[in-house]
């Protein structure tokens, strides 16, 4: 039996909220989440908070001061790493220091800041 197309159906459903289809697409179609939630922020917030940040390191580190630390949140795919030891470098500040944060990861973040 093939999958019924889910848009078809969720359209058929006047009563259902944006964010209800996205549960629905979620629980349906798990290979298609990703571009659920793009556009269910894309709706809600607007685009400019579902395109691909693409924001200068240097500029980045401008803005940045020890009160006022860079944190960034990862997706499946990106990795800043290479670009932020590159600008170390070059600022001769070179091994950064890296914390992935998790669980138990607090005081090691608060050390190195």
């Amino acid at each position: 039996l093939g999958i019924p197309d889910y848009r078809e159906r969720l359209a058929m459903e006047r009563e259902l909220g944006q964010f209800l289809h996205l549960l629905v697409v979620r629980a349906l179609r798990e290979d298609r989440t990703s571009i659920a939630v793009a556009t269910f922020i894309q709706g809600q917030l607007g685009s400019r908070f579902a395109q691909p940040v693409t924001d200068d390191i240097r500029e980045i580190f401008e803005e940045s001061s020890c009160r006022k630390p860079v944190l960034y949140l990862l997706s499946s795919g990106s990795d800043p790493t290479a670009n932020i030891d590159d600008h170390a470098k070059r600022l001769k500040k070179f091994p950064t220091d890296k914390v992935s944060m998790g669980e138990g990861q607090e005081a090691v973040a608060l050390q190195k800041m």
